[in-house]
């Protein structure tokens, strides 16, 4: 039996040592990863020509992925993951029966996994301007069952309804824009980009059928403000909305946007804000304004 001083002394040590803080921290860090299932695809990912792979996430998905892209791909094909602060976010505040609105969704990952967390009873609509990538989303809504209750747009999501000029990045098809980043980014860059006509609509008009929306997450490369200018209506009718967007003030500007203005914006309609890299503390406007990139969280 430890001698009740010898428990004592160690407990001081422990204390002195930052030991029990410590392994609080541990615990709420494995706490974290064990809601995210570390199964993989035994065989790894499966290239199927084309410049498409097949991955799996680890949380159960299966994914077709531009093998060009090297911003989102890269952390699919090796880990699975993408983006696991907001994987995990979205894993806390989604619940079934929950309906999500994915802007800027890429070839699907959040849209694939909002529909595992809503299920059939839910609703999920995924919007992406990049027809290349609008096609790979689509085709994994369908490899993984949820076409039932989530639909797919090609659409860019703007102020109003028109044509706008996508520049395709060929090496970062991710971060395709209707901002265009220059000659001499694209030469550091060492990509190409190819500009195609898209069609772009009034969130406003293509949710009009949608009754209520719980979360909706945007992130579009900078067409942040004519998006949410687009969504007037939606916001009002959505009082209790949680909004997660993308802040790249810089990419904003390309767009030929002013960065305030969407925060202007949001805050006209009742919303604060919050960082979520900073484990949800509140943000006002100046420190949002100062900040080089983020992901913002807005609720009423």
């Amino acid at each position: 039996m430890r001698h009740p001083y010898l428990s004592r002394a160690a407990a001081r040590v422990r204390r002195s040592l930052g030991l029990d803080d410590l392994d609080r921290r541990l615990g709420d860090i494995e706490a974290r990863l064990s809601g995210i299932s570390t199964d993989r695809y035994p065989y790894g990912p499966v290239y199927l020509g084309d410049h498409t792979a097949l991955v799996a996430t680890r949380w159960g998905a299966k994914m077709l992925v531009d093998t060009r892209d090297a911003m989102v791909t890269p952390w699919l094909v090796l880990d699975g993951l993408w983006e696991s602060h907001v994987t995990g976010w979205l894993q806390q505040i989604l619940r079934p029966g929950q309906v999500f609105v994915d802007v800027g969704a890429n070839v699907g990952y959040f849209t694939l996994l909002a529909g595992s967390l809503v299920g059939p009873g839910g609703r999920v609509v995924a919007v992406e301007a990049h027809p290349r990538l609008a096609e790979l989303l689509q085709r994994n809504v369908i490899i993984n069952g949820l076409h039932g209750y989530v639909t797919t747009w090609q659409r860019a999501a703007w102020s109003e309804s028109t044509d706008l000029k996508l520049h395709m990045r060929e090496n970062f098809a991710s971060n395709s824009s209707v901002g265009s980043i220059g000659a001499d980014a694209l030469a550091r860059l060492g990509d190409t980009e190819e500009i195609v006509e898209v069609h772009a609509v009034r969130l406003d008009d293509l949710l009009s059928d949608v009754a209520h929306i719980d979360v909706l997450k945007v992130d579009v490369e900078g067409a942040e403000v004519q998006v949410f200018t687009g969504l007037a209506r939606t916001l009002t009718a959505n009082p209790q909305i949680t909004i997660m967007f993308e802040w790249s003030p810089a990419q904003i500007e390309d767009v030929g946007d002013d960065p305030g203005a969407l925060v202007d914006l949001l805050t006209a309609h009742g919303f604060t804000f919050r960082l979520l890299e900073r484990d949800l503390c509140a943000i006002d406007r100046a420190a949002i304004v100062d900040l080089p990139y983020g992901n913002i969280v807005a609720k009423r």
